[in-house]
């Protein structure tokens, strides 16, 4: 089976923590059904990028043999998430001259083509292509041109971008697993389409998916995105905090904020005391004052928080987003946290839960599996985007688009595009 045979489709959700892996198919009664699926422990991935194939291929081959498993099925084919820190959003607005008369798909492939290939550069690739507005003869704010009429068409496009080098790399891990890669979806916009309702998309809303190693944002206006950032930060390093701060081993930190962690502090931690494993063998259990953890984990998670805030106002795109923030990811499970967000932004704040897909357990609809169920419903999706399949990784795909020759032989493809 390939990964869209019989409609049914196998996605990977490769985290710096775990490695989830859906196989799932589209049922016409129920819309998208859960067939299998498998996790494993992720290695060798460091805020979102490969950095040891062996270590990651292991744990991509682990989640994707259970998920075959239960499925009952052997796959080929596999979409697959991209959260890395070069992760960006560029705006570009074309628009070009045609003959007059109605508007034909020929014309919007034209005038996208003509976008991709100004946008072109050898160190980043397109990941997603999506046309936010179109406009004819100087009107903006068309949804559809097709049919209109006209002699000026052009269109803002929204291109998200990543790094070459850390994509080939995810690349060529998945090759390894003896998988071909079908396409990519940026995390959170993954995240977005199984958590965030059409009016939140329509009025705008704002998408924060708390991964382990990466901290990575979605700003959704109009039922279209509209920006993607990522950031360097995430829920190991608010581990990595306690583990320095209350002088305890990493998998102890990591149990005490799981079990004791708070982003705000309660009316009893200065009274509750948390045992601390120590670091050196030979040394004597310590206790803490919950206070001092909790402050620590404040002070992490609010610096995070700033941070996106300052990325977005920089955007011009905080009032833009609309009052609503919704939080996914796995450390977006952490006490406390939605109420901190709410102080920082002075929005309405949520945590999003997967839905839109038949089958998810009860270990499966909690934030961490806002990827992976997200992945599974936009395989399924007509999403509206000029570019399909895997990413160009040549650097030359949309360069070839370009007029070539001399001006004879650009006036004959011209009118060949256009009569």
């Amino acid at each position: 089976m390939n990964a869209r045979s019989s409609d049914t489709v196998c996605v990977i959700d490769i985290g710096s923590s775990k490695v989830v892996c859906l196989i799932g198919r589209r049922d016409p009664a129920l819309g998208v059904r859960l067939l299998g699926s498998g996790t494993a422990v992720s290695r060798g991935v460091k805020g979102g990028a490969v950095v040891d194939l062996d270590a990651a291929e292991q744990g991509i081959r682990q989640a994707v043999e259970k998920a075959e498993r239960a499925a009952g099925v052997s796959v080929h084919g596999v979409i697959v998430n991209v959260g890395l820190r070069s992760l960006s959003s560029r705006h570009l607005r074309v628009q070009t001259e045609f003959a007059s008369g109605a508007i034909a798909d020929r014309d919007l492939k034209r005038v996208i083509g003509s976008s991709l290939s100004e946008l072109s550069e050898p160190d980043y690739a397109i990941l997603h292509a999506i046309p936010r507005d179109w406009e004819v003869d100087g009107e903006t704010g068309i949804r559809d041109p097709r049919g209109m009429f006209g002699q000026r068409l052009g269109v803002d496009m929204h291109f998200v971008t990543a790094g070459i080098g850390p994509l080939r790399n995810l690349a060529h891990c998945i090759e390894r697993c003896h998988l071909s890669l079908r396409s990519v979806a940026v995390s959170p916009y993954a995240a977005a389409q199984s958590v965030l309702t059409e009016d939140e998309r329509d009025l705008g809303v704002t998408l924060i998916d708390l991964g382990a190693g990466l901290t990575t944002v979605a700003v959704f206006r109009d039922n279209t995105l509209i920006h993607v950032d990522a950031l360097g930060v995430g829920g190991r390093n608010v581990t990595a905090d306690i583990a320095h701060g209350l002088n305890t081993p990493l998998e102890a930190a990591e149990r005490i904020k799981l079990f004791y962690g708070s982003a705000l502090h309660g009316a009893r931690d200065e009274f509750e005391q948390i045992p601390c494993p120590p670091v050196g063998a030979m040394d004597e259990l310590q206790h803490a004052p919950r206070s001092r953890l909790t402050s620590i984990i404040r002070a992490r998670t609010e610096e995070t928080m700033k941070l996106v805030q300052n990325r977005l106002i920089d955007a011009g795109l905080d009032i833009y987003s609309g009052r609503q923030i919704v939080l996914t990811g796995g450390a977006a499970q952490l006490s406390g946290l939605r109420e901190l967000t709410e102080l920082v932004f002075n929005k309405s704040v949520r945590i999003g839960s997967p839905h839109g897909v038949f089958g998810l357990s009860d270990a499966q609809d909690g934030p961490d599996f806002a990827v992976a169920a997200g992945l599974l419903r936009h395989a399924f999706e007509q999403t509206g985007e000029a570019v399909s399949g895997p990413p160009d990784l040549s650097g030359r795909r949309y360069q070839n688009s370009r007029y070539t020759g001399n001006a004879l032989m650009r006036s004959v493809q011209w009118l060949r595009e256009n009569f």
